[in-house]
């Protein structure tokens, strides 16, 4: 039997029945349509969070102190001079507070020293205005965040602007005043840095203001990506458990764990619509059987083979299966794009909700193969659906069905 003809009995099928095909089509698109748009929003914060976190480089770590350790110059040193390190870059960081109208924003103050400055965050770019001197103890560079909080209309801070920073208790805080010199321009976050909510000063004036005589931690440049394991080994074979490391690499296999079994998750609970499509496919053909058993007997009785009758009932099988998944891909990929737009508003009510997810845009990732991939798990739930009605079906005795009223 040609395939043009098994196909055209499969289309006749469906307009006969078209209120139930069309059930069925909906179902298989639902399912399909949830998978790509669900697995496509994961696949998007993933590649959005992995962009951020290697723009301070696959070859970065950062040393912290552990309990009462701490770190001084002669560890900048130590560390400087171990095999693999291009170089290190001491910090000094501490928590302050702004207030503004009606409210009290709090920010991380990052000493660097200036001269560092496009090596702890080289993509950065000053919006406005310059660098801090390194021997001034009042000039600060802001993030975008710091100048323009996204909760608020006004900015916060700009250019030229003497602004006071609060720390330590909120019933009697230590105040210092500082002058805005720059802002940066939007950044976003980094593995091991937020730098758009930090406010930017010299080295010797955060550690001065706030009291110190130790690094808060040490940003550590490997000579190259392939480095970053064995420096990790010699700062732990000269340091043990007074310091605690961070790097890149862990951050990124730590994300990519977390996003993959939520990409499984999403993807199974939407997969769920599938099988329950699946259900209803399996539902519209044994009704299809019943309906038109003199039908089968009547082809069984001219000369039509098992597998001809059985290749004509699954093409129905097919061709939905086809269908609604080619309408789901269509559907979930413009819902797919549709989600971010609907969060970045805060669903139209929550101020917090829009700040949080403006704080954090991204694109939804569509790979071609998992559209393919969705698409034969489409066909392969209404096939497998459809196969054993249709095997019903080709197996039927044509006296028995030719009797059926």
């Amino acid at each position: 039997m040609r395939s043009s003809d098994i196909f055209k009995w499969g289309m006749r099928g469906i307009r006969q029945r078209k209120l139930r095909a069309a059930l069925t089509i909906l179902g298989i698109m639902v399912g399909t349509a949830a998978v790509i748009a669900l697995v496509s929003q994961t696949e998007g914060i993933q590649g959005n969070i992995l962009d951020q976190v290697n723009r301070l480089g696959s070859n970065t770590l950062t040393v912290r102190p552990a309990g009462a350790a701490i770190l001084t110059q002669a560890d900048v040193d130590k560390i400087s001079q171990m095999p693999g390190v291009d170089y290190v870059i001491p910090l000094s960081t501490a928590a302050v507070r702004i207030s503004g109208p009606g409210l009290v924003k709090s920010f991380a103050v990052i000493g660097v020293d200036p001269a560092q400055f496009y090596a702890l965050v080289n993509d950065a770019e000053l919006e406005e205005g310059r660098l801090y001197e390194p021997i001034s103890f009042s000039e600060v560079v802001v993030g975008y965040e710091v100048k323009q909080p996204q909760d608020m209309v006004a900015p916060l801070l700009s250019i030229d602007q003497s602004v006071t920073l609060e720390f330590g208790s909120l019933s009697n805080p230590s105040r210092r005043t500082v002058q805005v010199v720059g802002t940066i321009a939007p950044f976003g976050s980094a593995a091991l840095i937020n730098v758009d909510e930090s406010i930017f000063m010299s080295l010797r004036a955060v550690m001065s203001t706030f009291g110190r005589s130790s690094y808060s931690l040490l940003f550590v440049r490997t000579a190259s990506a392939d480095a970053v394991d064995s420096v990790v080994s010699s700062i732990k074979a000269s340091y043990g458990s007074t310091v605690n490391i961070n790097t890149v690499k862990q951050v990124t296999e730590t994300v990519t764990s977390i996003t993959s079994a939520l990409t499984v998750l999403l993807g199974a609970i939407a997969g769920i619509s599938l099988f329950v499509a699946g259900i209803g496919i399996t539902n519209i053909m044994f009704v299809s059987v019943i309906e038109r058993t003199r039908e089968i007997g009547v082809l069984k009785a001219v000369g039509f083979k098992r597998k001809d009758v059985l290749y004509l009932f699954l093409s129905e099988a097919v061709i939905v299966g086809a269908v609604g998944g080619a309408m789901g891909i269509a559907v979930g990929s413009a819902l797919s794009f549709f989600i971010p737009a609907l969060l970045s508003r805060g669903l139209g009510r929550s101020q917090v909700i829009a700040s949080a997810i403006q704080s954090f845009d991204y694109a939804p990732s569509i790979r071609p193969e998992m559209v393919v991939m969705v698409f034969a798990f489409a066909m392969a739930v209404s096939i497998i659906a459809g196969y054993y009605p249709a095997s019903r079906a080709s197996k039927m005795d044509p006296v028995v069905a030719l009797r059926h009223e």
